[in-house]
Parts: structure tokens; C-alpha cells; sequence
């Protein structure tokens, strides 16, 4: 999948992660793009889909590169490990959403899910605040639209408990 916008990005705390690798599922070529959200499936990682982040996916990390799977061969993938503290930022799935200092204050600890419309990745901002939900936002840039956002333990194999 070729992202048509920045992807989603470690804005503070790279220095406190580091680079895993996991398997790739065959089906399609290079399926996992950088900056891409990925999720435990079965014995290899996968793309997340429109609306994960909550506690029924356990997220794997961020993409670091292209993952090297082909429609007939299984690959790899690189990816950020997702460590606690890590600040993650992407656009809002609704730009006038975040277009405001006191918008983007508004949703401050918000608990919202990844969107995936077409090839574009966000934060879905419109989403109900739920305890299942895994995004936590802490702050953004109304010049942009961008959202900054931490990953729960809770979803992520950070917990102990997954």
C-alpha cells in the first residue's frame, strides 16, 4: 500500500525504542508500508485496518520500512518496538477537528482508534472516548492538523497481561 501523506511518526522518545523484525504473510507484495500501524496475526504481524487500537488487536509497532512479503513468498518487516512513552503523530481523520488551539486542548486524554480512509492513516478524533480504545491524545498542531498521541500499554506488547 503507498501512503499518499507523511505516515504515522515517532515525534519524541525515538532514542527509547529500537528496531524489531517480524514475518510478513505472503498475499500481496511490499503490503505493510512505512509508518504503517501493524497488529499480531496468528505468527506474523499485518496492517492494521480502520478502527483497530483498542484491545481486541495487540499492537506490534510502527513500520520502519516497507515490509519484503510477495504474493507468493513470505517476508519481513521492520518495525518500531512500541515501548511506553513513545509520542506518536499523525493528521486528524477531520481536519476542523484540530484546526484550533482550543480544539486540539478539547481533545486532550481523548481515548480514540486509527483511521484508515483509502490510503490515507490518521487519528479518528470523532471517536467515542471508550476504555477499550488505545490512542491517547496529548496535544497537536492546529497549523496542521496533526495530533500527537500515546499508545496504552493496554493494546500494545508493552502489557504483560497480553
Amino acid at each position: 500500500m503507498t501512503l499518499t501523506y507523511p505516515p504515522i511518526v515517532i515525534e519524541h522518545g525515538q532514542e527509547q525504542t529500537f528496531e524489531t523484525s517480524a514475518l510478513v504473510a505472503s498475499g500481496g507484495a511490499a503490503t505493510i508500508d512505512r509508518g504503517t500501524p501493524t497488529k499480531k496475526s496468528s505468527t506474523n504481524v499485518a496492517i492494521m485496518i480502520d478502527g483497530d487500537g483498542t484491545t481486541s488487536q495487540l499492537f506490534t509497532g510502527i513500520a520502519k520500512s516497507a515490509s519484503t512479503d510477495t504474493a507468493s513468498t513470505a517476508g519481513r518487516v521492520a518495525l518500531w518496538c512500541p515501548v511506553p512513552g513513545l509520542v506518536y503523530r499523525a493528521i486528524a481523520k477531520t481536519a476542523s477537528n484540530s484546526n484550533t488551539q482550543a480544539l486540539i486542548d478539547a481533545l486532550y486524554h481523548k481515548r480514540v482508534v486509527f483511521d484508515l480512509t483509502a490510503t490515507v492513516w490518521s487519528v479518528d478524533t470523532a471517536a467515542a472516548d471508550a476504555t477499550t480504545n488505545g490512542l491517547y491524545i496529548v496535544g497537536g498542531n492546529p497549523l496542521t492538523s496533526e495530533i500527537l498521541f500515546l499508545v496504552s500499554p493496554a493494546i500494545s506488547l508493552a502489557n504483560p497481561t497480553t
